[in-house]
């Protein structure tokens, strides 16, 4: 009887330990009880592994004018990543110029972030683990299983256990326009080997609303949850949400301890974004910035 017990137990604390998209999340850097399941399976949401480029005058054809894209440029050439397809697959494994970079979108927190894809000299690839953490997503990777914090900027379980994730400079723009103002950008095709709906938004109506699929510990009052803002990631963090931008659009110096940093908006288009090669700008929704960030002080 204690023999079935004791197995009974065990078999529990192994299920315990794995029964999260069969990820081991015994002693994570976040609390246990805040990992949740997305919905679908590891995987589930396949990332492109293998992408193929379109010249920007086959994507003016082919993408909406309300598109919009996450950029990354590096002194050999220019990629755009559309979010109609990155809705779909969420992580897109690529080299850009000689670099190897994972992109990564978040589309219940907004944001679209660019990592190197490189851990202490190992080449790491990496797939959508199907869980969340404060409503955003946990990539993996392949290589160790070891779980990644896009928001966080860090892996929370796993060998890398605690690794930092390095931003790489991105914008997230209004894609046509800025194909017509930069023609010699390399567009992600729809053609990713995946059957999907590109032209249509399977979270539509999302950004519009007060209202959250998952639960976060941080519940911002006095802005709207998905007020498109931009958080500054220095040492002592800024968030500076559209609205408190005067204008329609333009440019505005932000101040942050040791630095300072150019922003360009426009309004109108939704583009909030640094100047520069500046790589601790992310741009999202505000309740995911302030989540993870709920010390960053708010730019009025």
């Amino acid at each position: 009887m204690y023999k079935t017990i004791i197995v009974a137990f065990f078999f529990l604390t192994f299920i315990s330990a794995y029964g999260m998209n069969g990820f081991n999340l015994e002693g994570t850097l976040i609390p246990r009880k805040n990992i949740l399941k997305g919905g679908p399976p590891r995987d589930g949401i396949p990332a492109i592994n293998h992408p193929l480029f379109i010249s920007s005058d086959k994507a003016e054809k082919i993408y909406s004018i309300d598109d919009y894209a996450i950029v990354v440029s590096t002194a050999k050439e220019t990629k755009a990543y559309p979010i109609s397809v990155l809705n779909w697959h969420e992580i897109v494994n690529d080299i850009v110029g000689d670099t190897h970079l994972v992109i990564s979108y978040c589309p219940l927190c907004g944001t679209g972030m660019v990592f190197y894809s490189k851990q202490e000299n190992a080449q790491l690839s990496f797939g959508v683990s199907g869980l969340l953490y404060q409503s955003d997503v946990l990539l993996y990777d392949k290589q160790t299983e070891s779980l990644w914090s896009q928001l966080l900027l860090k892996s929370v379980s796993g060998k890398y256990k605690g690794s930092k994730l390095k931003i790489f400079p991105s914008m997230h723009v209004r894609l046509i326009k800025f194909l017509k103002e930069n023609p010699k950008t390399r567009v992600l095709s729809k053609e990713t080997g995946f059957s999907r709906d590109y032209s249509r938004n399977p979270y539509a109506n999302y950004e519009k609303t007060n209202t959250l699929y998952f639960p976060i510990n941080v519940r911002p009052k006095k802005y709207h949850f998905k007020e498109w803002s931009l958080i500054i990631l220095s040492k002592n963090p800024v968030i500076v949400p559209m609205s408190s931008l005067k204008n329609s659009k333009g440019r505005v110096l932000i101040k942050t301890k040791g630095e300072k940093v150019l922003i360009q908006y426009n309004k109108e288009t939704r583009e909030l974004n640094c100047l520069g090669q500046v790589s601790q700008c992310v741009s999202g929704y505000f309740f995911a910035l302030k989540t993870f960030y709920p010390q960053a002080k708010i730019h009025r």
